[in-house]
C-alpha cells in the first residue's frame, strides 16, 4: 500500500494531507501527519488471520439455486 504526505498552502494556512488509494486525511502539523501514517502503515502490513469457513457453510452454497 502506498502512503503519501503532501505539504499543501492556502490562504496562508499550511496543512499536511496523507494519501493512500482513494483516503485523504488532513492534518495540521507534518508530525500529526507522519504518526497517522506510520500507524496505518504498521496495521497494514501486520500480519493477519484468514478467517476458517466450515465445510457446512460450502454445502448450504451448492444447494442454492441462482439465477442470472
Amino acid at each position: 500500500m502506498d502512503i503519501a504526505i503532501e505539504k499543501v498552502e492556502s490562504k496562508g494556512i499550511e496543512q499536511w494531507i496523507v494519501c493512500t488509494g482513494s483516503l485523504k486525511m488532513s492534518f495540521n502539523d507534518q508530525l500529526s501527519a507522519m504518526a497517522f501514517s506510520s500507524k496505518l502503515k504498521e496495521r497494514v502490513e501486520a500480519p493477519h488471520s484468514l478467517p476458517v469457513i466450515e465445510s457446512e457453510a460450502f454445502e448450504q452454497v451448492a444447494e442454492l439455486d441462482c439465477i442470472i
